[in-house]
């Protein structure tokens, strides 16, 4: 009868079907209710309970779901029901469990000492942790092939590394509990059963993380994307997953999996285990509010698959939840966009003034909506066109707008290339993509890519009206232009960096965004379409597509940082039409500027500079996910480079408007704005000059202010500026800006400096060649006095002798200041400020005498 007993399958104790209800629902409790009375000898009864209990769970579930309230009650009532089904099915099944266990009664079985228990504590911790860094890199691994459509998973190393690390840590947790529990019922465990109950314990805790990853990580992901929060949205439902059950639930499922006598029992319970972990998890995704976040995510899915109704439900229905204010700003946007493709334009018109005046946490979405209700009242039934049929699986991978962006082009012309396949050989993960590899990449698989600058919004409208998904690139970064709405004034584009996907980019930013790029586009499409494109389109593309990507090319045949002037001619063309090329060329090889009169006509060069940059030009910062901040400036090359070109020209009046022009109407960063204040110096406008320089804040030619000082006879101003020019020694090198998003290659802004140089000592040059600190010593060692600036120079020749010190002028005058100072300071009063003042000036008078140019002659 005890040999039975051991082999007996006894039903679960009601107390945990209250635990496995209250965390699962009557899903999956249920059933296990449904089981226990079977196993209690009421077989009929328990099939029936046990599907009619699963069945009242899913509604409990859907139920919370889809009720159109704030989340907070839906949780209260999904709560509220599971404790009261858990009561009710213990006092139920209390009774014929009672009655089983007096039939069956359980073993007595040898209890482990505390001593065991510690150290089934520490055994269960160690092995845990061993195989918890084992499963850990394959189930991060196995997510990544399963779910990196759906959300990040080594999309940086910082998130990697997080999530890495709280899996290990809660795993070795619940070793631990999982080992005082063994050291407690089975005191006689071997080393070899329990790696096996350790590796049942990671079976239950990873089945538990893949349902936390379905049911609340992947939408928590897509609401964080689409609200800017990206991958860090995942870190709390993550984190407070495994806080609140991860640590101690595993613990539970690991003695249920092992409770059965038999093999194929374990394995069932294994089973099982997947199935209430997945309720587990859909419990906890409604528990804590993410049901808004499934309703967000289910609305951007259908909205991807042109099922805009079903998506504004959703985003309708996401709403009603009340979530966070930033997840509610968008559900709010998208549900008033969709509003507006369907054509009710009333309704549209509410939605958006809503994200104006009540759901304001996201500014963008704001600033959005205000300008989208600007452009409903001025339209009337403008078109909005939109391409059929462009859609893609994004992998949400850092660096991977290339392949995102050219998957999305060929896949709408009937290729099966995924982004993970173009990535996978062209792209580095978080580094991006070379533009050359991308085009390689095209023509290897069969595409015509071709690329058009100085291309126009127009030719961009002509394209999408023509069939054509169009590739645009902006600062570090590729998408595709897939539509456009003439009643919103934007393009409908697919931008993996904005994680929203679908973006309306409102045309007027987007140019300013486009400008700093060439204003290039990109056609890949098979050669059998190239009748289908525009005329005029095609035949600059024809002119023009190897220009550019010879551009792109300069930088790989030179050595170095140096650039290739082939290369840069065959970018020019014989037109000059694309004349990025010229006045790099201009700028940086003196040499050749005769070479470029000849070959190019400078009048038609001007012409295209000023056309190109008068409108719709600022260098306020464009960031990847389409936000243009004007408050702040990132300096143009192309711009630069332009300027140099008119100014060699001495197009002087043209420079100048054409810099005024861009601040008005935006942002110019402060070297240019000193530049223009330059020109008035050298057009002998001193004081226009000056005004801009200061307006500039300018801090790299103060020697150029303070010449100017001397010119209106303003000695202390000039003072001023010249010893701000005294920077002492230093190296000046400039790192280059790396790779970007679309390997574009900017490096024209990271530019080394110039250098005079002798055998040890780089000195410094300006922007000009002109050695500034040279002159600006060689003018304050002639003034008479220094006023306020005298300590200030003090310090600063102090740091230039000590790192100059045969400069025998600076010296001298130096060694001048300190005498002065050392006759005024009293010896008796303050000794040790006398000796530390006579020691300096010692030092400073012996390298005037040491390094004088008679001493020298003698």
């Amino acid at each position: 009868m005890q040999k039975k007993n051991t082999k007996k399958a006894y039903p679960l104790h009601p107390g945990w079907l209250v635990l496995i209800t209250i965390i699962a629902g009557l899903t999956v409790s249920g059933p296990v209710a449904g089981a226990s009375l079977f196993k209690c000898g009421y077989r009929k009864l328990g099939w029936i309970a046990g599907m009619l209990l699963c069945l009242l769970g899913l509604f409990f579930h859907i139920f919370a779901i889809l009720w159109s309230v704030e989340w907070y009650w839906a949780t209260l009532m999904l709560t509220g029901a599971h404790i009261l089904c858990g009561s009710a099915l213990f006092f139920i099944l209390w009774i014929p469990y009672r009655n089983f266990r007096k039939i069956f009664p359980t073993p007595k079985k040898e209890r482990g000492s505390y001593q065991k228990v510690i150290a089934g504590m520490i055994g269960g911790a160690f092995i845990n942790g061993l195989l918890g860094i084992v499963c850990t890199i394959i189930f991060i691994i196995l997510i990544d092939r399963i779910f990196s459509t759906l959300m990040p998973v080594d999309f940086e190393d910082i998130f990697t590394g997080v999530r890495f690390f709280i899996i290990v840590l809660f795993l070795m947790l619940a070793g631990t509990i999982a080992g005082g529990f063994l050291g407690r019922i089975k005191p006689r465990i071997t080393t070899g059963q329990m790696i096996i109950y350790g590796l049942v314990l990671v079976v239950a805790y990873f089945t538990w993380l893949m349902a936390l990853e379905i049911t609340t990580s992947i939408p928590g992901f897509q609401a964080g994307a689409a609200t800017g929060k990206g991958w860090t949205s995942l870190i709390t439902p993550f984190f407070l997953g495994n806080i609140l059950i991860g640590f101690w639930w595993p613990v539970f499922l690991l003695f249920f999996i092992v409770s059965p006598p038999g093999k194929l029992g374990k394995m069932g319970r294994v089973a099982q285990v997947v199935g209430i972990n997945l309720a587990a998890g859909i419990t906890f995704s409604i528990t804590f509010g993410y049901s808004a976040d499934m309703f967000l995510a289910s609305g951007r899915y259908f909205e991807r698959g042109a099922f805009t109704g079903k998506a504004l439900w959703c985003y309708e229905q996401g709403l009603r939840k009340e979530p966070e204010d930033w997840t509610a700003s968008y559900l709010q946007y998208r549900a008033a966009l969709l509003n507006h493709k369907l054509g009710n334009t009333n309704k549209a018109k509410r939605g958006f003034r809503r994200v104006v005046s009540k759901y304001t946490q996201n500014k963008e979405l704001v600033k959005k909506a205000n300008r989208f209700l600007d452009s409903l009242d001025r339209s009337t039934e403008k078109k909005r066109v939109v391409l059929a049929g462009v859609e893609t699986r994004t992998e949400y991978k850092g660096g991977y707008c290339v392949p995102n962006s050219l998957a999305l082009a060929m896949r709408y012309w009937g290729s099966n290339i995924t982004a993970r396949g173009i990535g996978e050989r062209i792209t580095g993960l978080g580094s991006g993509t070379f533009i050359v590899n991308q085009a390689w990449f095209a023509e290897r698989e069969g595409f015509r890519h071709d690329f058009l600058p100085m291309a126009g919004l127009d030719d961009i409208k002509q394209c999408i009206d023509a069939g054509f998904p169009v590739l645009v690139y902006v600062p570090a970064h590729i998408f595709a232009i897939v539509g456009y709405d003439e009643a919103l004034e934007t393009f409908v584009t697919y931008d993996v960096a904005t994680n929203d996907i679908w973006v309306e980019y409102i045309q007027k930013d987007f140019i300013k965004s486009w400008k700093r790029q060439a204003t290039t586009l990109v056609l890949a499409y098979p050669p059998e379409k190239e009748n289908k494109i525009p005329k005029n389109i095609l035949s600059r593309l024809i002119r023009l597509s190897d220009n550019y990507l010879h551009f792109q090319l300069h930088f790989f045949d030179a050595p170095g940082r140096s650039i290739s002037i082939p290369h840069l001619f065959k970018a020019a063309g014989n037109t000059g039409e694309f004349f990025f090329p010229i006045t790099i060329l201009y700028s940086d090889f003196p040499g050749l500027r005769k070479t470029i009169s000849e070959k190019y006509d400078e009048n038609f060069v001007i012409d295209s500079i000023k056309s190109y940059f008068w409108d719709d030009f600022d260098e306020g910062l464009h960031s990847a996910g389409q936000y243009h901040n004007q408050r702040w400036a990132r300096p143009d090359w192309a711009l630069m480079f332009s300027i140099k070109f008119l100014i060699g020209h001495k197009r002087f009046d043209l420079a100048e408007e054409l810099i005024s022009r861009i601040d008005e109407e935006g942002q110019v960063n402060k070297n240019m704005m000193a530049d223009i204040g330059l020109i008035n110096l050298s057009r002998g406008k001193l004081k226009d000059g000056l005004d801009r320089l200061v307006l500039a804040k300018e801090t790299k030619r103060p020697l150029y202010a303070g010449l100017s000082y001397l010119k209106m006879d303003d000695k202390q101003g000039a003072i001023r500026e010249l010893v701000k020019t005294i920077k002492g020694f230093t190296w000046k090198t400039s790192k280059g800006s790396g790779y970007s998003c679309s390997k574009e290659y900017n490096k024209r802004s990271s530019r080394k400096n110039r250098y005079f140089t002798d055998s040890k000592r780089k000195l410094c040059l300006d922007n000009y060649g002109f050695p500034e600190i040279a002159v600006a010593n060689q003018i304050l060692i002639h003034m008479d006095s220094y006023g306020k600036s005298r300590e200030n120079l003090e310090r600063k020749w102090e740091k230039w002798i000590h790192h100059i010190p045969f400069d025998a002028p600076v010296a001298n005058a130096l060694a001048k200041l300190l005498k002065q100072r050392l006759v005024k300071l009293d010896k008796k009063k303050k000794p040790a400020a006398f000796q530390r003042l006579e020691r300096k000036f010692k030092l400073v008078q012996s390298r005037a005498t040491r390094y004088d140019i008679n001493s020298f002659a003698q």
